[in-house]
């Protein structure tokens, strides 16, 4: 069976964390950017068939929605920082592997932007009080990075 995106909407009513409440942020370094922005660089032949109707903004969404899901994970304590990392990176070579070249190379740009990941990263602290005792979010962390996981070599 093959891992397919789905679709999770945000939670849109989310408390603000006290000021005190620090996250350490997954550890990046040049060699991951690096390799996300490689994605670019990928002969078709590397990647997966692209999928009608899926184009850059169901991606943008998706993979904004996974990287919020990620920080999530960091902020509640679900993961390390490198798992973070690693899922991420997947996300992205997922998703892209499911795009047309134009709309991949958007994609890539999207998540290597300026302050993009911090965004995220605060939108997840933002939400951290409510949904790090959520069972949805902790079941749907474990069973995406599974899923991301098993299939790590596929993308």
């Amino acid at each position: 069976m093959r891992w397919m995106p789905v679709k999770r909407h945000m939670p849109v009513d989310r408390p603000s964390m006290p000021a005190d409440h620090r996250v350490q942020a997954p550890r990046r370094s040049f060699a991951a950017l690096a390799g996300t922005a490689m994605l670019a660089l990928l002969p078709t032949s590397a990647r997966a068939v692209e999928v009608q109707n899926y184009g850059f903004e169901a991606a943008a969404q998706e993979v904004t929605q996974l990287y919020w899901l990620a920080e999530t994970a960091n902020v509640c304590g679900w993961a390390s920082g490198d798992d973070i990392l690693e899922f991420k990176l997947f996300s992205v070579r997922f998703l892209a592997a499911h795009l047309s070249e134009r709309n991949r190379l958007a994609l890539v740009s999207l998540v290597t932007q300026s302050g993009y990941e911090e965004r995220v990263r605060k939108a997840a602290l933002e939400g951290a009080s409510h949904n790090c005792g959520s069972n949805r979010w902790r079941l749907g962390w474990t069973s995406y990075k599974s899923a991301a996981d098993k299939h790590a070599g596929d993308f």
